[in-house]
C-alpha cells in the first residue's frame, strides 16, 4: 500500500533575509526535487547552526526515511515533536517510519495524534488506514480510506489502497470500482 507524506511546510518560504534562510530554501528545493543526498547535506549544515529548527529536523527525517534510514528518521521526528508537540506533519512522518519498521501499533498512535492535531489530514487518514489494514483491522482501515477520499478525492493512492483492501477481503466488485477510480484520477492529474 502507498503511504502519503507530509514533507514540506505548508507555508511558502519567507523572503530570503539571512544565510540561514537561503540554506533553508536550498534544502527545501533539494527535498522537493528528491535530491536526498543534497537535502541531507544542507539540513545537516542548517542543524549545526540552528539545532532547534523543528521544520529542518522534520525535513531531514523525511529525507532519511526516503533512503531507508528509518531509525535515524524517527530520531529526527522525535526531536521535532519535542520542540513542537503540535506539529502534526512530524507525527504523520514518524508514523510512516514506524510502519516501515513493522511497528504498526506505534504507527497508528502517531497517525491518530496527527489527526487530533489536524483532523483534515487526508495523508494521516490514508496512512492509518494502511496500518490498520496491515494488522487486519479492516473496518477501521476502510473507514479511514473513505474519510481520506472524502477529503482528497483526487489522490489516486487512496483509491488504490482501498482497492487492495477490498481485493484482500474478496470484494472484487468494489476493488475493480476503486481501481478504475484510481486510474481515472491518475489520468486527470
Amino acid at each position: 500500500m502507498a503511504s502519503a507524506d507530509d514533507s514540506a511546510t505548508a507555508t511558502p518560504a519567507p523572503a530570503l533575509t539571512t544565510p540561514l534562510d537561503a540554506a533553508l530554501n536550498s534544502a527545501q528545493q533539494a527535498l522537493e526535487s528528491e535530491n536526498w543526498s543534497k537535502s541531507l547535506e544542507l539540513y545537516d549544515l542548517i542543524l549545526d547552526e540552528a539545532p532547534a529548527n523543528w521544520e529542518a529536523l522534520n525535513n531531514r527525517g523525511y529525507a532519511l526515511h526516503q533512503i531507508g534510514q528509518y531509525k535515524r528518521a524517527i530520531s529526527d521526528f522525535n526531536r521535532a515533536i519535542e520542540l513542537n508537540p503540535n506539529y502534526a506533519i512530524a507525527f504523520n512522518n514518524r508514523g510512516r517510519a514506524w510502519s516501515q519498521l513493522g511497528n504498526e501499533q506505534k504507527a497508528i498512535e502517531d497517525f491518530s495524534q496527527a489527526l487530533k492535531l489536524n483532523p483534515k489530514s487526508a495523508a494521516a487518514l490514508n496512512n492509518r488506514g494502511c496500518s490498520f489494514s496491515n494488522i487486519g483491522a479492516n473496518k477501521q482501515a476502510i473507514r479511514d480510506f473513505d474519510r481520506a477520499i472524502k477529503l482528497d478525492s483526487k489522490n489516486n493512492n487512496f483509491y488504490w489502497n482501498r482497492a487492495q483492501l477490498f481485493k484482500k477481503l474478496g470484494n472484487e466488485r468494489a476493488s475493480s470500482k476503486d481501481t478504475a477510480r484510481a486510474r481515472q484520477s491518475l489520468e486527470k492529474n
